[in-house]
This record gives structure tokens, sequence and C-alpha cells, in this order.
């Protein structure tokens, strides 16, 4: 199964929508947060894709407050926890976001927050830490789950600008 993993929009609509078209084996999306309006979007646009999204830091609108900052999905025998990040403070260490995940028997962590596109085993624990890096910035990731494990490939795709 092939996940598209995106977060930070910022409101380059354009560029998430470009995503979505490069992508189209990709029926599942993981969306990281901030950016809930652009994604809000794509799921009209792109009836045919399963989203699965959650609230980042920038996400302050009314509009959003049904969205969760925190979401888990099984998927071929892996746990995944889906959370912008900002909470955990991931800009210091992924200890906190490792603990939340291993106390919910998952074993991959999903996160965004910081911009920067990232996988590595967060040391002592069982939990891949994956980011997809900014999609205001052209960064995305997909995401290869089988019984195995999760293979990442990142992408870029050419944006407009970047978000500041």
């Amino acid at each position: 199964m092939r996940v598209l993993l995106v977060s930070d929009s910022h409101g380059c609509a354009a560029a998430f929508a470009a995503v979505l078209e490069r992508e189209p084996d990709c029926k599942t999306v993981f969306f990281l947060g901030d950016g809930l309006s652009d994604l809000l979007q794509m799921k009209n646009a792109f009836p045919d894709r399963t989203f699965v999204a959650v609230r980042g830091n920038n996400d302050w609108d009314s509009r959003f407050q049904s969205f969760d900052d925190t979401a888990y999905r099984y998927l071929e025998g892996n746990t995944f926890l889906l959370t912008h990040g900002h909470r955990d403070n991931v800009r210091f260490s992924l200890a906190s976001l490792a603990a939340r995940t291993e106390a919910v028997r998952g074993n991959v962590a999903l996160f965004g927050h910081t911009h920067r596109p990232t996988r590595q085993r967060v040391p002592g624990t069982n939990v891949t830490a994956i980011n997809p890096g900014a999609l205001c910035s052209g960064q995305y990731a997909v995401l290869t789950v089988t019984r195995n494990g999760v293979e990442t490939e990142f992408k870029t795709i050419k944006t407009t600008g970047e978000w500041t």
C-alpha cells in the first residue's frame, strides 16, 4: 500500500493539487497539519482519495475544531501516530513523540512542524519517526507500507514560492 504523506502546506493549495495529481496510486493521504484550508479544498477536488488529517499550530480557525491534534491508523501490521509535532516539542527532541507512540503500541510516528524531511529510528525505542518536510517548499513523502515495515521515499515538486 502506498500512502501520500504531506504537511505544512501553508496556503500552497496549488502545490498540494499538483502532488495529488503526480501520485495517483496513493489513494490514502496523511496530512500532518498547518494548512487545513488547503486540505478541505483537496477533499472536494479529489473525492476518490481518503484523507486523514490532524490540526497544526497554525490551524486555529474555528472551521478546524473538528480536527484532532492526534490520529492513529493501523495499516498492514503497522500502527501509525499522526500529529503535527508542536505539542511534543519536536524541534528539540523526538523522545516525547516516541513515548506517545509506544504508549499505543505504535511503531511509526508521523509529524511535521519543523519543515525538515526526516526519517530516523528514535534511540532507545522501536519507533521510526518520519517528517515529510514542508509542502509549501515542495517537499513531501510517499510511504510504501507492508507487513515487513514502512519504506519512505522523499520527493520534491516545484512550487511558486515558500511560506515565511
